[in-house]
């Protein structure tokens, strides 16, 4: 039996009147109350919560002892409000992923998994009223105007989930795509569903511009939004240049849906549905890590939630006239912060955007780039450069780049190597540019 779409509807009009009316003090006592209904509940449902914050005043929650997801996952059978095993809600989401078939629930709960590219997967449970709540509220933020007849969204990601199934509806016909399938069906498929919105991993977007740009692709959807991996600039402005539509993103993760971007472009911290703490990076010249409450779940209450992302926060009012904080960029991970020593013999955070400007703004002809730290002040750099150029002097390039950046920054010279060819990635795993795989 199909289920109702009335509660969909609900917190779709919700949201709508959330984004324009939510402002101010008006927000804030908004994310006080939700906050503290959220952790009366779990401290009362959880048994992890009622220990891990016993002693601590309800009203002072934004200063509650942090979590992550190694605690998460360590504590997960009281880490949520219903009693679900890990061990259960591991191997339905396991047997999932082998068997491609998604419907299968826990308690009727949704169970997902992350991909793990911290090396930590993490699970998740979602109750069918939470399902209904992301719905509406994923469609109120991402469909800025009602359109005149239902909108074709083709959605790429590894999995598939019942949350993502729940959008579909009078405003839209959802299709799942699977990353593990061959490009040259998705191709054909593409061709065939002709979607209004195309969503996906920017690499995955990536090849579709290349098979557009050869004339195979022939849908052209009237936006793209990137979702699961850092969409760095030049592949947005490529990615822009190919299709000629706004490309947008979703920021989410485990642990709730933290940005969506708006009409106009830009990339806003969804204030009424996560209360998003930025916490300064050390040395990181304005950049932040978020510590993130989610004001809805109860079934995996996500309170004061240490995430691993490096994050830039705009410092201007957005053109939309939304109030709510804009991300300015999302630069990666903190596995993804490579260290150099300085003269003065410390060591020096180098940040994602910093080292994808030192290589690429070494030559024209690169292409795709990977970097690996193993250590402290040594960094392999993997290129894929444009046909027939010669590849030496690309090299040289970089190598100059680096040593003048890491001069700019008063560090020692590195110990570096340069290779051509790109280091393969599964297929269906997230992309990562920047590496640390030894200590900082």
């Amino acid at each position: 039996m199909a289920a109702s779409p009335l509660p969909v509807i609900r917190h779709f009009l919700l949201a709508h009147w959330r984004w324009r009316f939510l402002r101010g003090e008006r927000l804030e006592r908004f994310q006080t109350r939700r906050a503290e209904s959220i952790i009366a509940h779990a401290r009362h449902h959880a048994p992890f919560y009622r220990a891990h914050l016993a002693g601590h005043d309800l009203r002072d929650w934004r200063q509650m002892p942090t979590i992550d997801k190694q605690t998460m996952m360590a504590h997960f059978d009281t880490f949520n409000t219903q009693g679900v095993r890990r061990a259960e809600a591991m191997g339905v989401a396991l047997r999932a992923e082998q068997q491609r078939d998604f419907a299968p629930t826990v308690k009727g709960l949704t169970v997902g998994l992350s991909s793990g590219t911290s090396g930590h997967r993490g699970l998740f449970l979602v109750s069918p009223l939470e399902q209904a709540a992301w719905a509406g509220t994923i469609l109120a933020r991402t469909i800025h105007h009602l359109p005149r007849k239902p909108l074709r969204v083709a959605f790429f990601l590894r999995s598939n989930s019942n949350l993502y199934e729940q959008v579909g509806g009078r405003l839209l016909h959802f299709r799942y795509f699977d990353l593990m399938q061959p490009l040259a069906d998705s191709v054909a498929a593409l061709n065939h569903l002709r979607p209004d919105i195309l969503v996906g991993p920017p690499s995955l977007l990536g090849f579709l511009a290349e098979a557009l740009r050869r004339g195979e692709l022939q849908a052209r959807p009237s936006r793209l939004i990137s979702v699961a991996e850092v969409l760095e600039p030049q592949d947005k402005a490529r990615l822009e240049s190919v299709f000629e539509v706004p490309v947008h993103q979703i920021y989410q993760c485990t642990e709730g849906l933290l940005a969506v971007s708006c009409a106009a472009g830009s990339l806003h911290i969804q204030e009424d549905i996560v209360a998003l703490q930025a916490e300064p990076l050390p040395g990181g010249e304005g950049r932040v890590t978020p510590i993130v409450t989610d004001l809805w779940r109860q079934i995996q209450p996500i309170i004061r939630y240490r995430l691993n992302d490096v994050l830039q926060l705009e410092t201007e009012p957005c053109a939309c006239g939304s109030p709510y904080r804009v991300i300015h960029a999302i630069e990666g991970r903190c596995d993804d912060i490579c260290y150099f020593e300085t003269r003065a013999g410390e060591a020096r955070p180098f940040f994602p955007d910093t080292l994808r400007r030192m290589v690429l703004l070494a030559s024209q002809e690169i292409s795709e780039y990977q970097l690996v730290q193993e250590r402290q002040g040594h960094l392999c750099i993997h290129l894929e450069v444009a046909p027939h150029t010669p590849f030496d002097d690309i090299a040289r390039a970089v190598q100059q780049s680096v040593a003048a950046t890491l001069e700019g920054y008063d560090c020692r010279p590195a110990t570096l190597i340069v290779e051509q060819g790109l280091l393969h990635v599964p297929s269906g795993a997230k992309r990562r540019r920047v590496q640390r795989v030894g200590p900082g």
